[in-house]
């Protein structure tokens, strides 16, 4: 992987502002959603970018996590659990979906709370049940023989913080918000943990458009990264590792 001085300039501010536990703009591409979400490192965010993230983007609250933890976990699909389910409760078959209008299977998995959460669905228990996961997958990546039964004992489902898993070989497979944010955490050498929320716009009660984010991004000193951007440089380090 590139150092950080190697990277484009635009992806050199995304990152920096990962690490500082900043807000950054992520736009997947128009031919996927054409959707920009807000993202923030799970392990950094506060209550009050919870509650800046319900106000100003205001869809739905996700933390995307990296496939191994996921694998190491024994986390999965939704999707799979459905069908895993389907003999009992057979509705579950015909209600979990197998492609969603922009081509891919949902990456949705398990919703949780923190065991020490109220309800859960506070700023600050979400903000407090997304920080302790981004500091459990660190623990997974980590090897940690506990980080099975930290998250175990720290967690229970269901909950109010959806999580995603990234596709197994991420960009080459999936090319989703999920992918994306977890990819540039990875760039940014932070745990591959990313707290996301669609923006959506009041006035047209669709997706906000790239060119509002792009002014709200401006408004709030923000980074905001084109997904093509990201996927250029992930094939530009899947090329080399080919070499």
């Amino acid at each position: 992987m590139q150092t950080l001085q190697e990277l484009p300039k635009d992806l050199q501010q995304a990152v920096n502002a990962l690490r500082r536990g900043e807000f950054v703009l992520l736009h997947d591409s128009k031919s996927r959603e054409n959707e920009v979400d807000l993202i923030v490192a799970a392990e950094k965010i506060t209550p009050d970018q919870v509650y800046t993230m319900r106000r100003d983007a205001g869809g739905l609250l996700c933390v995307a996590i990296d496939h191994t933890v996921g694998k190491r976990l024994g986390i999965e699909y939704l999707h799979n659990i459905f069908d895993a389910s389907s003999s009992q409760f057979p509705i579950l078959r015909d209600l979990a979906e197998e492609r969603e209008a922009y081509g891919d299977r949902p990456a949705f998995s398990i919703t949780v709370n923190h065991r020490h959460t109220f309800t859960g669905v506070t700023d600050q228990d979400r903000a407090l049940t997304i920080s302790r996961l981004g500091h459990v997958c660190k623990k997974v990546l980590d090897n940690d023989p506990k980080s099975k039964l930290d998250f175990v004992r720290e967690f229970k489902s269901p909950g109010h913080v959806y999580l995603l898993l990234e596709a197994e070989g991420s960009l080459a497979r999936r090319r989703g918000h999920t992918e994306l944010s977890v990819y540039l955490c990875k760039l940014a050498g932070i745990t591959p943990a990313a707290a996301i929320c669609e923006m959506l716009d009041g006035r047209t009660h669709r997706a906000l458009s790239v060119d509002d984010a792009e002014s709200y991004a401006q408004e709030h000193k923000l980074s905001i990264i084109d997904g093509g951007t990201l996927l250029n440089h992930f094939g530009s380090e899947e090329h080399e590792q080919d070499q």
